[in-house]
């Protein structure tokens, strides 16, 4: 069982939640060998009657409707509109986490674009020029027509 919180009541008397009630009834439930319930008796400092009023309880529904009439009284319960706008903004969320998504793939595909032509552009750049005066006759005619002057 996870940690419950027993409390006490004004008379002193244990006091258990109904989330421990069920699950040690589940556990009561499932205990099916020869001495296992007096075990899971002994392991809770529990009477047969205490266990006896509980089996009677979730007999009568009373543990089942203790829980909704709790829930209802929760300061954390939802309302309708409340859990139609939370279902809302979880289906905005998720548009907005594929958008996001594509524009990161996007500024991705941007930036291997950029450097590619910037380096396409630096190396045409780091070309040495051979000095007109070196160049063949064809060299230098495409020389004249690359920087237009003939």
């Amino acid at each position: 069982m996870n940690d419950p919180t027993i409390g006490l009541t004004r008379s002193g008397r244990r006091s258990f939640p109904v989330e421990y009630r069920l699950d040690f009834l589940r556990k009561w439930d499932a205990s099916v060998e020869r001495g296992a319930k007096v075990r899971l008796l002994r392991e809770h400092a529990l009477a047969s009657t205490t266990v006896d009023r509980w089996l009677a309880a979730r007999t009568r529904g009373e543990l089942t409707a203790s829980m909704v009439t709790r829930a209802e009284r929760s300061s954390h319960r939802m309302e309708n509109r409340d859990r139609a706008e939370l279902a809302r903004l979880r289906v905005e969320n998720e548009a907005l986490k594929k958008k996001v998504a594509q524009s990161e793939a996007a500024q991705q595909i941007l930036g291997k674009a950029f450097e590619l032509l910037e380096g396409i552009t630096t190396s045409s750049e780091k070309t040495p020029e051979i000095p007109p005066t070196l160049m063949s006759a064809d060299e230098y005619a495409k020389w004249l027509k690359q920087h237009r002057l003939s």
